[in-house]
């Protein structure tokens, strides 16, 4: 008879409610919203008085749009309607070198050939303006002002540079120089923009085949919408990269990463300074999956100069860089594997092992591409008993762990990440019995939070790969 190592994950009994601008604000006549729809929003089905729609989206049966206060709640009983949310406000990350290129050892990846060339990076922020320092290879804006997506902000300018500025005579360098970045803006002058515009940089960035999205933004509010639009391009084989936020404590402690960087289907960075310490304001969480450096980084300007910011805003797009200079050096290997490869390859710092400051360390730029010496793969499986529960019921999370030759691995590390409804995550941790494999349970109450609910596993051991898998399940 197989042996089941069984690990309680986490007990739901108790959550609270979605916080922060689930209801209309007072004292307006018009709340803007994202709704999305049980079918295609091609032809949106509603017939509202004074309805402005504002974004419609490609990928995802969802509009933004404008609509009477008085309306909100015949709009959320609309048989042709599953989700209504507000359209909240989005900040970047932001703030204050090149120090940051030698620390990932960018310039062995070059003399390797490795320069990011064919790989598409879009940067989803406050635009990028001419520099002449800069390639833009296109764009789109989704401003509420303004129809170019030009930088009048500073800060996605600065982004750009980080990961693209040209390796050329004058100002500084990027670290994946010759990829072809993307313009898209997002964000207005202020720094802030709506979540339907980063909703629709997204949404734009998948119908245009990108590679990399580089999120220098945040909030602190999860949404629905924004959840399902990062999942989908990650889906696509997009490598969706995401700052954890600047609203880390100084002592380090708390659960504090922003979103998209707390959802799973995102890439997660944490910010180090030149001594390989956490930023003080660089954000903690178990979500945390690398770092990068985000202190005085030095990068292009939007009026045509050079200047230095700091932020988890400037660690992310190093990482997006180095994603990069990693597609353009094992080309067959999928989205996931490199995400995979990326952690793997990072320098452990702070606690050993993934910790909550710098996830799995200090990304790495590739040196030898396909001549690295070949190593064995985990691959790793990851379900429930059943597909939909009803509140109350205990979910059980199944994972199992094969080597490359489809051999059962015994003693693998095992952390299976449980993602809810509202964004909040859930972690459990084990090791394989000497089947592969290990079960963690999940038990629910009739104030667990309903929907649908991502679960990932992930698998280390000793001289493998690391592998990992997805899968989800519905809670009535």
């Amino acid at each position: 008879m197989k042996k089941v190592c069984s690990t309680v994950l986490a007990s739901l009994l108790v959550l609270s409610t979605v916080p922060g601008g689930a209801e209309a604000a007072p004292n307006k006549e018009k709340e803007r919203v994202i709704v999305v729809f049980k079918e295609s929003a091609k032809n949106i089905p509603l017939s509202i008085e004074g309805m402005e729609v504002r974004q419609q989206y490609k990928n995802i049966p969802a509009a933004a749009l404008e609509v009477p206060k008085a309306a909100l709640n015949g709009l959320k009983n609309n048989p042709n309607v599953a989700h209504v949310e507000v359209d909240q406000t989005v900040q970047i990350e932001n703030q204050t070198q090149d120090w940051g290129i030698p620390k990932l050892k960018a310039p062995s990846a070059w003399q390797s050939g490795y320069t990011g060339k064919g790989v598409k990076v879009s940067v989803v922020d406050t635009g990028i303006s001419p520099h002449p320092d800069l390639t833009i290879s296109g764009g789109a804006s989704f401003s509420t002002v303004t129809s170019s997506y030009a930088d009048d902000n500073g800060h996605g300018t600065h982004v750009a540079g980080i990961i693209g500025a040209r390796n050329n005579s004058i100002g500084t360098v990027g670290i994946a120089h010759e990829a072809s970045i993307y313009a898209v803006k997002a964000l207005e002058a202020n720094g802030s923009g709506s979540l339907s515009s980063i909703i629709a940089g997204i949404d734009w960035s998948i119908t245009n085949d990108m590679d990399v999205i580089n999120l220098s933004l945040g909030t602190t509010s999860p949404s629905t919408t924004l959840q399902q639009v990062v999942d989908r391009a990650n889906n696509a084989g997009i490598l969706v990269v995401a700052a954890a936020g600047n609203n880390g404590r100084a002592d380090g402690t708390g659960d504090l990463v922003n979103y998209p960087a707390r959802y799973s289907s995102a890439i997660a960075v944490a910010a180090t300074d030149i001594n390989n310490n956490r930023a003080s304001f660089s954000a903690t969480g178990s979500t945390v999956e690398v770092a990068a450096p985000g202190v005085s980084i030095n990068s292009t300007l939007a009026n045509g100069g050079y200047g230095q910011m700091s932020g988890t805003s400037m660690a992310t797009p190093y990482v997006a860089g180095n994603l990069a200079l990693m597609k353009q050096a094992f080309p067959t290997l999928s989205s996931s594997q490199l995400r995979t490869k990326l952690s793997q390859e990072s320098i452990d710092l702070g606690t050993a092992g993934r910790d909550t400051w710098f996830g799995n360390g200090l990304v790495q730029a590739p040196t030898s591409g396909g001549t690295t010496q070949p190593v064995q793969a985990l691959t790793t499986t990851v379900s429930t008993s059943k597909s939909t529960y009803y509140a109350g019921e205990v979910v059980s999370i199944s994972s199992t762990v094969l080597n490359s030759n489809g051999q059962a691995v015994a003693n693998a590390d095992v952390r299976v990440t449980v993602t809810q409804p509202n964004g909040a995550t859930l972690t459990g941790t084990g090791k394989t019995s000497s089947t592969g494999a290990i079960t963690f349970t999940l038990s629910t109450s009739s104030s667990s939070q309903r929907g649908t609910y991502q679960v990932k596993s992930d698998a280390t051991l000793a001289g493998y790969t690391a592998g990992s898998a997805t899968s989800s399940f519905r809670l009535l």
